[in-house]
């Protein structure tokens, strides 16, 4: 059982770290630990409760665990359920948190906790449709989705959640209700089967509507990281580079004193390298500079129509197609938000050398504002996909003038804003996917 507690307990803090502040993630971890307080009550009921001197505060701890896992395990799936599938508002949410405690408290005052005895014939009364009915939540809310991508991300997170909570259902409540009390060992199986596929979900699909990735768990330490050490480099920079024009006029005016033409050409071209080199860092430093939030009520389509009337000049023989299906009103900052829209649109026409089209798309699913940006180029290649939100990455050839810092700035912009961007790419063209959870955008 030590196997059930430890990948428990592991899943629930993976889940935790990587989207902490997401609600469903909360009470997703909150299945998986106190779901792991069950295998950690054996283990210690079975290691070390023999070898105790003190077996009746190790007994008190064991049944404390055995309450928790039995019946706070399915009052957190059912709330987890509620959250995830997006049925139910905030309101409702914070209601039911409250309302669905009732059964656990009833079973407390009914039946001692302590020595513990789990009457399994009283307790499915509501352990089964708390079970049922978060089931049935989330395969309501998949086939009510809508949005592919979002669609394809509920499925893998049911196929996770929902077999090995049916199982538990099954073997630590309705057997043990008709006498057989050794069916909850085979819990550990449906465990290490589940997590295997939850950890190749997490990497590959994403589930919960986040997916692992090297920069969502760094992400925000590394930029600040970059800003802090770009303003300082600047400075030392732009005070070495006002050393070097004083020495030039020096030189210059000594140059003009002895008609030393020579000398004055040579000077010259220094003054043109200074130049050139100041442009170099003012203009690498308006890329990398973040600015502070200015954040009001805004109308995406808007800002949306400003940003493409802002390079409208550089489309060529490439078309934009809008589709604005949803009106999206975010709370947010708007100027960062035009730069995040130019600096994707431009991609995307770079992504296009001969012409094509871009089509942006506003929709929303039952949690999420989502703004689409797609183009008909050929594509971003596998090995070069995981890498394009890496400050300084860039494949494009002329690097003197692309530093890799377009989409590492809109993607921190877009989490400092709440949301999250995926990204689909096949030879016939990209996807970039930006979403933001609609309770974020109450104010």
């Amino acid at each position: 059982m030590l196997v059930l507690f430890v990948l428990l307990w592991l899943g629930g803090a993976i889940v935790l770290l990587i989207d902490y502040k997401n609600s469903a993630s909360k009470w997703a971890s909150a299945v998986a630990f106190v779901g792991g307080f069950g295998g950690l009550s054996v283990v210690i009921e079975e290691n070390m409760m023999p070898y105790s001197a003190s077996s009746t505060v190790v007994k008190l701890i064991v049944d404390l665990l055995s309450f928790i896992c039995h019946y706070v395990t399915p009052y957190a799936f059912l709330m987890f359920s509620i959250t995830y599938s997006g049925l139910f508002s905030l309101i409702y949410q914070k209601r039911l948190t409250y309302i669905l405690l009732t059964p656990i408290l009833f079973m407390a005052i009914k039946y001692p906790i302590y020595p513990i005895s789990v009457p399994y014939h009283i307790a499915l009364w509501w352990v089964a449709p708390y079970i049922v009915f978060g089931i049935c939540l989330l395969l309501l809310s998949y086939i009510k989705e809508t949005h592919p991508i979002l669609k394809r991300n509920r499925f893998f997170t049911n196929l996770i959640f929902i077999p090995p909570i049916l199982f538990a259902l099954i073997t630590n409540y309705i057997l043990r209700a008709f006498g057989d009390h050794d069916s909850w060992r085979y819990n550990k199986d449906m465990i290490i089967i589940s997590f295997s596929f939850f950890i190749v979900s997490l990497f590959k699909y994403g589930i919960l509507h986040i997916r692992l990735n090297i920069h969502r768990l760094y992400w925000k330490q590394s930029m600040q990281s970059i800003f802090i050490g770009t303003a300082m480099l600047n400075h030392k920079l732009k005070n070495d580079i006002s050393k070097l024009q004083l020495f030039c006029r020096r030189m210059e005016q000594y140059a003009n004193e002895q008609h030393d033409n020579e000398l004055l050409s040579n000077i010259q071209n220094i003054q043109e390298v200074v130049q050139h080199l100041q442009a170099t860092l003012s203009k690498f430093q308006s890329k990398i500079t973040f600015r502070s939030s200015e954040k009001k009520r805004e109308n995406m389509e808007e800002v949306m129509e400003e940003s493409i009337s802002s390079i409208r000049h550089m489309l060529n023989q490439i078309q934009i197609e809008t589709n604005y299906d949803s009106t999206i009103i975010l709370y947010c900052d708007k100027q960062q938000f035009k730069e995040v829209f130019v600096n994707m649109i431009l991609n995307a026409i770079e992504a296009m050398p001969n012409g094509g089209a871009i089509r942006i798309h506003f929709q929303e699913s039952f949690r999420y504002h989502i703004i689409q940006i797609s183009d008909t180029g050929t594509g971003i290649d596998k090995q070069t996909l995981p890498h394009i939100f890496e400050p300084f990455f860039t494949t494009k050839r002329n690097k003197s003038q692309n530093y890799g810092i377009g989409l590492a700035y809109c993607c921190y912009v877009v989490q400092q804003h709440g949301g999250f961007i995926d990204v689909e790419s096949t030879k016939c063209g990209t996807t970039f996917s930006l979403k933001f959870p609609k309770c974020s955008f109450l104010k």
